[in-house]
């Protein structure tokens, strides 16, 4: 069992550094295909939207295909992508293969953490998730900052290369995974239900702006980090683990506060408390101590949204808790690829500082998105399972968990 969890977790942690890695290296990949700083940000803007859209309708679409020949076609689309990137000469191409790479990443990791629940016992599949999980947590924790270091000292065609080897090794260990049939056809349409929901479209919304304004940040961590480290990459190495560390302290304590305090009131101090930190990351990024300090809180704080609008999500939702967690999921890379659009605009206008204040203003609109799901909370029924779903209901903070 656990070399199977551990070959889809490897491939996780290969995605995970494809999607991380790429925004310290942007000022490096805009200047050698001849486009700024700001327009380069769309490279990350169009991986998120591909993972983000084309995931989910191409799951839908083949989710009834063997789970094993399904997550080997997704690695070999990543993989195919990310050689593509490595070896771009222009800046279109850059964008279609990183499109490509966004495809295969989506589709994998759903299918992945779908796989990982078919595999483990009902009392153990919180677990079996957990693991794979674990593959992206580490790649943000080792494989972002080893990434970002070698890429400012060999050069990112030769990271986002590696990367596309590396994918190779996961996809060769799939043949330890059992031949298990394809899951029962869902329809797109049964996969957006949920959305007619107020409270859940509420709570969604409001994780969406929440990881816009602290994604805005990220997308241009090298121009923020400019100052304190002089674009040295050995300089830049510290912050970036620094992130990684925090992000994993985040995750850890925010499962642990939401069980005690409950989801709610959780959400209610992070929520502000990000939109705070991503305002003051730039101006306080001028030299390392108060670089690291402040990277350590906004990655910590970033971390924590997670699990507690998982759980809400949950409780507003507990017969369709697999597609809420779904959508929850493309929320996420959907606020990866609105914060690149946010911050190319604050940095168009203002620079440096310009990505706070956007992020700011953006942490804002979720604050009041944040409040308008507190008010729908009890106006809404929970929502029935859909009539495809063969999901067996869960205790829900058991289930959130799961996430």
């Amino acid at each position: 069992m656990n070399a199977k969890l551990f070959t889809l977790a490897a491939g996780n942690f290969v995605v995970g550094v494809s999607t991380f890695v790429v925004a310290p290296l942007l000022g490096r990949i805009g200047a050698d295909l001849d486009v700024s700083r700001a327009a380069a940000a769309q490279l990350v803007v169009v991986y998120a939207l591909a993972y983000a859209l084309g995931g989910p309708v191409l799951t839908a679409l083949a989710g009834h295909r063997p789970p094993r020949q399904l997550l080997f076609l997704a690695l070999a689309v990543f993989a195919a992508g990310n050689a593509l990137t490595a070896i771009a000469a222009t800046f279109p191409w850059a964008v279609a293969a990183r499109v490509l790479a966004g495809v295969g990443a989506g589709v994998y990791t759903a299918n992945a953490l779908a796989v990982a629940r078919r595999l483990a016992p009902a009392d153990r599949q919180g677990r079996a998730v957990a693991v794979v999980v674990g593959g992206l947590t580490t790649a943000i924790a080792l494989g972002l900052p080893l990434g970002a270091w070698w890429g400012g000292a060999a050069g990112w065609r030769l990271v986002l290369g590696l990367v596309s080897l590396v994918a190779t090794l996961p996809m060769a260990a799939l043949r330890l995974l059992p031949a298990l049939g394809g899951a029962p056809a869902t329809s797109l349409g049964t996969r957006v239900a949920p959305l007619r929901d107020r409270h859940v479209l509420a709570t969604l919304l409001a994780t969406w702006l929440c990881l816009t304004a602290s994604w805005t940040v990220y997308n241009f961590i090298d121009e923020v980090l400019l100052e304190a480290t002089d674009g040295d990459p050995d300089r830049q190495f510290p912050a970036l683990l620094v992130f990684g560390a925090g992000a994993v302290a985040g995750n850890l304590l925010a499962g642990r506060l939401a069980d005690r305090f409950g989801p709610d009131r959780t959400i209610a101090v992070v929520a502000p408390g990000l939109t705070v930190a991503v305002l003051v990351v730039p101006p306080a990024a001028v030299a390392m101590p108060p670089a690291l300090l402040s990277v350590g809180a906004w990655a910590m704080l970033h971390w924590m949204v997670n699990v507690p609008q998982q759980m809400r999500l949950v409780d507003a939702a507990p017969g369709t808790a697999a597609v809420v967690l779904g959508l929850h999921q493309s929320t996420i890379y959907l606020g990866i690829a609105t914060g690149g659009f946010v911050g190319s605009l604050g940095y168009g206008l203002a620079g440096r500082g310009g990505v706070g204040y956007a992020a700011f203003a953006t942490g804002l609109a979720a604050l009041i998105a944040l409040w308008w799901s507190f008010r729908t909370r009890h106006r809404s029924g929970p929502l029935p399972p859909p009539p495809t779903s063969t999901n067996t209901h869960v205790p829900r903070r058991k289930q959130a968990r799961k996430a």
